[in-house]
This record gives C-alpha cells, sequence and structure tokens, in this order.
C-alpha cells in the first residue's frame, strides 16, 4: 500500500466529506504527518479489505459512534457524506434514536449496583 502524501489526504476528504475538519486542519499545521496517519488509520479501520459492509453502512455506524462519543466535527462530516450518499432524513434520525436508546439503556446498565443495594 502506497503512503499517500498530506496534499493527497486533503484531495479525498473534499472529495469524500467536502470540507476538511477543523481538527485536521489545526492538526496539519504543526505536522502535516497527522493527516497521513489519519488516512491510514481510516484505510484499515473502514476502507480494508476485511470491511465487508458498504460505504454507506460503514458510514452511519461511524456517525453512531461519533454521536456516542460526542465528536461534533465527526457528527458533522459523517452526518454531510451520508446526505451526499443519498442517506434519507428518516434514516439518519433512525441513528440518532438508537444511540440516544443505548446511551440511555447505559444509564439503567451503570446504575446495576444501585438497584442492588436498594432490594
Amino acid at each position: 500500500m502506497q503512503t499517500p502524501t498530506p496534499e493527497m489526504v486533503e484531495k479525498m476528504m473534499l472529495e469524500k466529506f467536502g470540507e476538511i475538519p477543523g481538527s485536521i486542519e489545526a492538526a496539519k499545521a504543526v505536522d502535516p504527518s497527522f493527516l497521513v496517519e489519519q488516512a491510514m488509520s481510516s484505510k484499515m479501520g473502514t476502507m480494508s479489505d476485511k470491511n465487508v459492509l458498504d460505504p454507506k453502512t460503514t458510514t452511519m455506524i461511524f456517525l453512531a459512534a461519533a454521536l456516542a462519543t460526542g465528536s461534533d466535527e465527526c457528527i458533522e462530516v459523517n452526518t454531510s457524506a451520508l446526505l451526499k450518499m443519498g442517506a434519507s432524513k428518516e434514516e439518519i434520525l433512525s441513528i440518532v434514536r438508537i444511540v440516544r436508546h443505548a446511551a440511555f439503556s447505559k444509564v439503567i446498565g451503570d446504575a446495576k449496583t444501585v438497584f442492588e443495594l436498594l432490594r
């Protein structure tokens, strides 16, 4: 696998997301190798031959993870990417609802000790 240049990564991000996230721009200003490292991580995680999911499904999962972790920039770029891929408003809102349910369910799971001590 050929290692991309920072310029190649920027071009890819612009094509995929329509913008370069601010955090990536800030990292580039300090050390352009962060762009390359980010691209390589993406290649190994989301664009690997081992990822059997289609790009839209992969991006939906990425959006769900971004919502769960509170990554505003990832939420923005992945929502934009999904819209560009033709995802409907209903599909995107379904992701939000699923993540909301998972987050609320975590509270119940985390409260197990509380419930046990209150018996």
